[in-house]
C-alpha cells in the first residue's frame, strides 16, 4: 500500500499531466492559422447603419420621402440594382455570410417563381411594379455564378438559371436583349442602353446554354460595334430601327460603364481614356455631364459613382497610378469625421441625405484598389 507521501506524489503527477495537456492545447490553438476576417470599410458600416431597412434590404435614400426622383425612386425604397452591387461587394471582401443574407433578400422580396426580378420594392418588401431591369438581372446572375465558383453552392446556380430563363424568354425584342419587360402589358422595350450590356455575364450565359445563340451574337455585336461621336459612346440602340442614339448631354456614368464593359472584351477607346485623363490633368475633376460637340461640362456637379467606375475602369486598363489619382478626388466627397453620424458616407447633403448608388460604387472601387495595393 502507498502511504500518504505516495498518494501526494500521484496527485502531483496527475496535476502536472493535466497542466501539460492544457498548455499543449493552448499552444495548438494559438498556432492555428487565423481565420482572415473581411476588412471593414467605413462606407460599409455607414450603409448598414443609415441605409438598411428593418427587413435587411438597403434603402435608396437615408430619409423617407414621398418625393420621386428623376429615376422614379423615393425614400426608403430598395432597388435590384442595389442588391446586385451589394452581392458584388460581398464577393470582393469574401464575406459569405453577407452574400447569403443578400441572397436571402433576393429570394424573399425581389424574385418571383418564374425568374422575374422586380426592379424596386418598398421599405416593407412589397413590389408594386411590373418590370425587371436587364442591367440588374445581369449583375445578379453574374454575382450568383461567381459565388458558386468561390463557395460551391448549387442553389446559387439554380437561381441564376431561373433568372436567365426569364431574361432569355421575355427581355428581348427582335432577337436582341432589351432594357426591360413589362409583364402586365406583355411589352418588351424597343431599346437597349449600351451600358446595360455586360459582355462577361453574357458569355457565362452562353457557355451554359442559358441564352439563345442568335440573341447572344446580336446583343454582343451591338456593344462591340458601337461607333464613337467626338470620342463619346452612344446612349442606346433601337432594335427595330437598328440605329444608335447619342445624347447631346452625355452622362458620364453611362460613358464609363460602356468603356469598362468594352475593355473586358479587349476593346479600348484611347480617345475616351485620353479625354478623361486630360480633364483630370487640366481641371482636377470629372463633371457629371458633357456636351457631345464641345466636350465642355454642362453641369457643375461631380459624382462619387463616376469616380468609382472610373477607378474600376482604370484598374481594368492597368492604369493603377491613374486609379489612385481618381481615388484621391473621390474621397473628397466622403465624410471622414469620426464623430459624425454619417462617418464613411459619400455626398451627404445639407439635410443629411444621400443616394446609395453614390456610396456602393465608391465602396466597390475602394475595395478593388485596396486589393491591388495589397498585392504591390
Amino acid at each position: 500500500m502507498l502511504g500518504c507521501g505516495g498518494r501526494r506524489v500521484r496527485k502531483v503527477i496527475k496535476l502536472l499531466v493535466m497542466l501539460i495537456f492544457i498548455i499543449v492545447i493552448i499552444v495548438i490553438i494559438l498556432n492555428l492559422p487565423e481565420k482572415k476576417k473581411p476588412k471593414k470599410f467605413p462606407t460599409e458600416s455607414f450603409i448598414v447603419r443609415c441605409l438598411q431597412n428593418n427587413n435587411g434590404t438597403l434603402a435608396t435614400y437615408i430619409k423617407d420621402s414621398n418625393i420621386v426622383d428623376e429615376d422614379l425612386v423615393k425614400g426608403r425604397e430598395a432597388l435590384s440594382e442595389t442588391l446586385g452591387l451589394w452581392m458584388l461587394y460581398a464577393l470582393e471582401i469574401e464575406d459569405k455570410q453577407l452574400f447569403d443574407e443578400t441572397y436571402q433578400n433576393l429570394q424573399n422580396y425581389f424574385l418571383e417563381k418564374d425568374g422575374y426580378i422586380s426592379w424596386k420594392i418598398n421599405a416593407s418588401g412589397k413590389s408594386y411594379v411590373y418590370t425587371n431591369a436587364l442591367v440588374d438581372d445581369f449583375r445578379i446572375i453574374d454575382a450568383l455564378l461567381q459565388a458558386d465558383k468561390k463557395w460551391g453552392n448549387e442553389n446559387y446556380v439554380e437561381t441564376a438559371n431561373l433568372i436567365s430563363r426569364y431574361v432569355n424568354k421575355f427581355s428581348k425584342n427582335n432577337n436582341v436583349l432589351t432594357d426591360y419587360y413589362e409583364r402586365r402589358l406583355n411589352y418588351s422595350s424597343n431599346h437597349v442602353t449600351l451600358s446595360y450590356i455586360d459582355p462577361l455575364a453574357l458569355k457565362k450565359l452562353k457557355k451554359r446554354n442559358w441564352i439563345d445563340s442568335q440573341i447572344y451574337d446580336n446583343t454582343l455585336a451591338i456593344l462591340q460595334d458601337a461607333p464613337l461621336k467626338n470620342g463619346f459612346y452612344p446612349k442606346s440602340y433601337h432594335v427595330r430601327k437598328q440605329s444608335y442614339k447619342f445624347d447631346r448631354d452625355v452622362n458620364m456614368v453611362d460613358q464609363v460603364l460602356m468603356a469598362y464593359h468594352q475593355s473586358k472584351v479587349g476593346i479600348v477607346s484611347a480617345e475616351f481614356l485620353n479625354f478623361v485623363k486630360a480633364e483630370i490633368e487640366r481641371h482636377g475633376i470629372i463633371n457629371g455631364k458633357y456636351d457631345i460637340q464641345t466636350k465642355e461640362p454642362t453641369v457643375e456637379y461631380e459624382s462619387p459613382a463616376v469616380y468609382g467606375f472610373l477607378i474600376m475602369y482604370a484598374l481594368e486598363m492597368d492604369e493603377v497610378d491613374f486609379a489612385r489619382k481618381l481615388y484621391e478626388r473621390m474621397i473628397a466627397f466622403k465624410d471622414n469625421d469620426y464623430k459624425s453620424p454619417y462617418y464613411g458616407g459619400y455626398s451627404i447633403s445639407e439635410v443629411g441625405d444621400t443616394h446609395i448608388f453614390d456610396n456602393l460604387v465608391p465602396l466597390l472601387a475602394e475595395r478593388k484598389l485596396d486589393k491591388v495595393d495589397g498585392e504591390d
